[in-house]
């Protein structure tokens, strides 16, 4: 986890706090190739097995990690909820959905345990048929994370994992053709831009590498690549972490007078400052939304994070626990508790938090598709339980 942003900005995650002895086990357990943030957070990329908490300990639960500052009210009048039957093997491998593609689409991430999962090849399983068609396998000694989707595009990234080299790829999953776009530099996967995130749309697709000076990171570049041309140019110097607010591209820069982080989006003048203490950011129409690293419990000493609507940074709630991969959509806000709870999520329009599941205490994962989504429910000592939800 650690830092996200190259330059100075952080995901404020201290190893030393974030890492704490009773999330630990449960990261073990995920590859680490495959972190989210968030990715852009409707393009997941967090791979949930069936064995990501098996065998680990349990958690005596005595009271909720949250505490909401808006209401919380009981939700069946604002969605529809029902259990999702997704096979556990498929092609004699063992499977886990990554991405929400459509409506009625999922994409699938084949692996072998060996003993911890290695990726083999990605596809796309159909809900309603229940057919799954493989889309890509994967060479010998490379693994993938997925960064973002799009109508017909799956956007991922292939390491290397003896050189240790990274590049952008792209599958059209309507032509079954992939092709890579981009070779980051040698020194990208060893720094924090890595985790940063890749956005797609208008034919383009934005992301940042790292600029090198005899072999020492420098700084970082937006750059832009373009479906038509098959071009990659240099967007904006000294601009990272791409996304999309009010259907314009944003992107993170660094006021160098004053040091402080800012988001500017391209044709606005105004600028969206950001609190250091900002671990995670997501967005949706012309909404920002961060997790932020808030201060150490005296009694319990654990940290306390937040989830802030921004700019105009009102807290929405706190936690006890961590949290991480913040998703958003035109309804909802999401994320990922590392401790067992119950599937709450805050609805947007409402401006309140319901729970989904009143019965169901897991570790819960959230993937997001435009109207409806996919939650992962984990458990210490039960297999993992899917379902799709919608807002009614």
């Amino acid at each position: 986890m650690g830092s996200v942003y190259a330059l100075g900005f952080s995901y404020k995650i201290p190893e030393e706090k974030a890492m704490k002895k009773d999330i630990v086990f449960f990261i073990l357990f995920v590859l680490l190739t495959l972190l989210c943030g968030c990715q852009d957070p409707v393009a997941n990329d967090l791979f949930v097995s069936d064995s990501s908490v098996s065998g680990s300990q349990s958690y005596e639960r005595n009271e909720m990690i949250y505490q909401f500052n808006r209401p919380f009210i009981k939700g069946e009048n604002y969605f529809q909820i029902e259990p999702l039957t997704l096979p556990s093997e498929l092609n004699s491998m063992k499977s886990a959905v990554s991405a929400v593609l459509s409506e009625t689409q999922l994409l699938m991430l084949l692996y072998e345990e060996d003993p911890v999962p290695v990726i083999r090849e990605a596809g796309i399983y159909d809900l309603v048929s229940g057919e799954y068609r493989t889309s890509f396998t994967l060479d010998e000694g490379r693994t993938i994370s997925i960064e973002c989707t799009t109508d017909s595009l799956i956007l991922y990234k292939e390491t290397d994992i003896a050189s240790n080299t990274v590049s952008l790829n792209c599958y059209d999953w309507n032509t079954g053709k992939r092709n890579q776009i981009y070779q980051f530099s040698p020194e990208y996967a060893h720094t924090s831009a890595f985790y940063n995130d890749i956005v797609s749309g208008d034919g383009k697709v934005y992301f940042d590498d790292v600029v090198t000076e005899e072999e020492k990171v420098v700084g970082v570049n937006l750059l832009e690549y373009d479906f038509a041309t098959k071009e990659v140019r240099l967007y904006r110097e000294n601009a990272q972490n791409p996304l999309w607010i009010d259907s314009r591209l944003a992107y993170i820069c660094k006021d160098e007078n004053t040091d402080q982080h800012f988001v500017e989006v391209s044709g606005y003048e105004d600028r969206i400052y950001l609190d250091e203490n900002i671990s995670l950011l997501t967005s949706t129409g012309n909404e920002l939304y961060s997790i932020n690293y808030e201060s150490n419990d005296p009694k319990t000493n654990r940290t306390i994070w937040s989830i802030r609507s921004l700019p105009a940074d009102e807290e929405l709630l706190l936690s006890s626990n961590a949290i991480d991969q913040l998703a958003a959509n035109c309804s909802v806000v999401t994320w990922r508790n590392f401790t067992p709870e119950k599937p709450v999520i805050y609805l947007r329009e409402q401006d309140c938090f319901t729970v989904l599941l009143e019965d169901e205490l897991a570790y819960n994962t959230y993937l997001l598709g435009a109207e409806w989504g996919v939650l992962i429910c984990s458990h210490d000592n039960s297999p993992t339980a899917y379902y799709i939800f919608s807002l009614t």
